[in-house]
């Protein structure tokens, strides 16, 4: 490979947004490289190069650093044809609102996840059943959101559902029981190859040891189920 255009990937394993840029790398098939860090104990090499201190970003050769994972996206999608992102421009506009309205779900689902205050849970909770309810309106009559073909946006929105299906064995929380065509949505984009490849295979368990440390409502709620054999809760995604 031309060392100009040689990727390397920096993400954190639990990252929502590094999901979704590995997310759609494995569907184009892009050759990369990946650095994980710890965003506890950035390393000075990182926060040298990345302008907001941030993940994922990407290295293009020895000196193009991309950040912002739409962009990332955007750019992965632009040199892998076919491309998913529509030419039209009017579309184009609607599909990057969508990728902001994903961003805006997964940062509740992550505050929900990581809540400590009951209050604050069920409020978060409100918010995302009400976010949730725009995007079954979106699904009428089609299987994905922009219609019967896979787009950038659906790759955008696969974090919210490992995450959402993540929450269902933890406690009475399937907060998509009432929007049976979402859960249709997401059953379909979790299960693409790239969804499953786009996730580092200690996912849940990390996620898991972050909710038990941090005294969460999640885990307060069902301590059994956290302190329980790692056979009990290694399924999270199995279908």
């Amino acid at each position: 490979m031309d060392k100009r255009f040689k990727h390397t990937l920096v993400a954190f394993k639990i990252c929502p947004y590094c999901m979704k840029v590995l997310t759609i790398m494995c569907h184009k098939n892009v050759k990369f490289e990946i650095k994980f860090i710890e965003m506890h104990n950035k390393p000075d090499w990182f926060l040298k190069i990345s302008p907001l201190e941030k993940v994922p970003i990407l290295i293009i050769g020895e000196e193009v650093v991309l950040f912002e994972s739409a962009a990332i996206m955007e750019y992965i999608d632009e040199i892998t044809p076919p491309k998913l992102m529509s030419e039209d421009p009017i579309q184009k506009a609607l599909d990057r609102a969508k990728f902001e309205y994903s961003n805006e779900i997964i940062k509740s689902l992550y505050q929900l996840i990581f809540s400590t205050e009951q209050e604050k849970f069920v409020k978060i909770k409100e918010w995302i059943i009400k976010r949730l309810k725009q995007m079954e309106e979106w699904l009428k009559d089609k299987k994905y959101i922009n219609g019967n073909e896979l787009s950038l946006v659906d790759l955008n929105f696969v974090p919210v559902f490992v995450v959402l299906n993540m929450l269902k064995p933890i406690l009475l929380c399937d907060i998509m029981k009432d929007y049976k065509r979402l859960q249709n949505y997401g059953d379909s984009i979790t299960s693409l190859p790239c969804a499953k490849t786009g996730r580092v295979p200690d996912y849940e368990f990390l996620m898991i040891d972050g909710i038990k440390n941090q005294n969460t409502v999640l885990f307060r709620s069902n301590p059994c189920y956290f302190n329980g054999p790692k056979s009990s809760h290694c399924c999270f995604f199995s279908k």
